[in-house]
């Protein structure tokens, strides 16, 4: 068994691996063409969290919701705007503008 000093020290770096995915999915919200980083599955000899980084954990934690909210309030504005496309494309306004020549 680790002692306490090697278990927050393995804690931080996998909080640290999940504190750098959380920035680069950050940064799929505002360039659409990023690429998502691998998946990623948790260390299979993890040890129990000590106290000293429950906190961090539960901010990381804060932040993977607060950016899911945010993912899929993008999704539903997507969903909607394509659509809307949809339905214009069916009433044939997908070909192209239009013009009146009210001078005529």
């Amino acid at each position: 068994m680790p002692d306490n000093s090697q278990a927050i020290e393995a804690w931080e770096r996998t909080l640290d691996h999940i504190e750098l995915d959380l920035q680069e999915e950050s940064s799929l919200t505002s360039d659409p063409v990023a690429e998502s980083p691998e998946d990623w599955a948790p260390p299979a000899d993890l040890p129990p969290m000590p106290p000293e980084v429950v906190d961090r954990a539960r901010q990381l934690l804060k932040q993977q919701s607060e950016l899911l909210n945010q993912l899929e309030s993008t999704r539903r504005k997507v969903r909607r705007h394509l659509q809307y496309l949809d339905a214009n494309a069916a009433k044939g306004m997908g070909s192209g503008p239009r013009f009146i020549d009210a001078q005529s």
